[in-house]
């Protein structure tokens, strides 16, 4: 498009005072939803009505005011001087996955701002582009929506920073913390935190340890880590010690329709299950639950899908190797614990010596049966076509591990290094 002639952003900043009279908090950064919330949602959020009503797309057309996008940086900071004014960083600006191709911007209104400039970067990139510009008089309200249409679906990672262009007799520009940006990007991951609650309780009087309790602890440490450090959106199978799909919970679920969990993550890019592991009884000439540190190893196993998904076998390696350094720094776990893979032909059939063995290293695996995968939750994701991931982090059989849980170290850790993993397998970054 072409740049707004001078006069206009002159005449905009004269009547910069108009009141604004929309209400303000559109979104929330990385906002996690439920399956059963975003089942609920009639349609993709960008489609809708309402969405159309209060967003400034750069390729808005049929309108005589709509924003213009700018071809740089120096230019838009031109346009700002030369109206005598300054640009500064906008208050609460909040960005979200709004689609598979769409990520929302909302910010508060600046009251004397004649106009907003909106820049992207993307991960990977050192450059900030202009990626559109507002005229505060077609930004009516005390908060401001702006909605980024992606070139596609494919999974991607921006950072983004908005200014406003208020009257300054100085013409200063200020700076601020915000110039790093804030991450978003249109990866939606489904959660599933294993089992549900009391769920593969140890018997431990020292460090009490439940495996369904457990996994919910990394599940919610996880999506926060995804929302606020790489801005990847998350659904979730549950938020709760209990789990309800289909009409079923906890046990009666996962005794006759599992599989629901993976569907759960239809529409999602990614299903991760999360899970610690188990070993046969006294296994390695040791009591069950007392089994030594050496058989910590992350084994990930992946779905039929996965399995031919360069990318997600991508993915699978990061978050295992991430994993086993979480687990050595812990000293719950021998350094270098995982092998990772280098195409389908290397993934491993799963058994229970190699489940059970204090010498081999983890490594992404896989466990069929009748041609499908052995996994009802595995089952589920690639029936709708999803790559999948069961994530067995580590032995709760190790008495360390189970200490370190109970200390409050592990959940952390664990979900700090899967969502390290998640993002090194998209090429994202972390925000600074």
């Amino acid at each position: 498009m072409k740049k707004m002639p001078l006069p206009a952003l002159v005449a905009a900043a004269l009547v910069a005072a108009v009141v604004l009279g929309v209400a303000a908090g559109f979104g929330a950064t990385g906002v996690a939803r439920t399956f059963e919330q975003l089942a609920g949602a009639a349609g993709e959020k960008s489609a809708s009505n309402e969405k159309d009503a209060r967003t400034h797309a750069a390729s808005d057309q049929g309108s005589g005011t709509a924003p213009e996008a700018h071809d740089g940086r120096e230019k838009s900071e031109g346009d700002a001087m030369a109206s005598g004014g300054e640009l500064v960083n906008v208050e609460n600006l909040q960005v979200e996955r709004a689609s598979a191709s769409s990520i929302e911007l909302t910010w508060d209104a600046a009251g004397n701002a004649t106009a907003y400039e909106v820049e992207r970067r993307a991960a990977g990139s050192d450059t900030w582009e202009a990626a559109a510009r507002i005229d505060a008089a077609d930004a009516a309200g005390t908060g401001v929506a702006w909605t980024d249409e992606l070139d596609s679906a494919e999974p991607q990672q921006y950072f983004y920073r908005v200014r406003a262009a208020v009257p300054s007799a100085q013409g200063e520009k200020r700076a601020s913390s915000d110039d790093a940006g804030i991450p978003a990007s249109n990866l939606l991951v489904c959660l599933d935190p294993g089992h549900y609650a009391g769920c593969n309780e140890v018997p431990d009087a020292e460090s009490p340890y439940c495996e369904g309790d457990f996994t919910l602890e990394v599940a919610l440490a996880l999506r926060d880590e995804l929302a606020e450090t790489y801005g990847v959106t998350c659904v979730m199978t549950r938020e709760t010690g209990s789990i309800t799909l289909g009409g079923m919970s906890d046990e009666a679920l996962d005794n006759t329709a599992i599989q629901l969990r993976g569907e759960a993550a239809a529409d999602c890019d990614l299903f991760i299950s999360l899970h610690t592991n188990a070993n046969l009884d006294n296994a390695n000439g040791a009591p069950t639950f007392e089994q030594p540190t050496s058989i910590t190893k992350p084994i990930v196993l992946a779905n039929t899908v996965a399995a031919s998904d360069e990318r997600a076998l991508a993915v699978a390696n990061a978050i295992g190797e991430e994993v086993a350094d979480a687990s050595a720094r812990l000293g719950i776990a021998r350094k270098g614990a995982f092998d990772p893979v280098r195409g389908p032909q290397e993934l491993r059939t799963w058994s229970d010596a190699f489940n059970d063995s204090t010498t081999e290293n983890g490594t992404v695996s896989i466990r069929r049966w009748n041609g499908g995968d052995y996994y009802g939750v595995l089952r589920g994701a690639a029936n709708v076509s999803v790559p999948g991931f069961i994530v067995e982090h580590g032995h709760h059989t190790v008495p360390e591990m189970r200490q370190a849980a109970a200390e409050g170290t592990l959940a952390p850790a664990w979900a700090e290094a899967d969502a390290r993993g998640i993002a090194r397998g998209y090429g994202f970054e972390a925000a600074q």
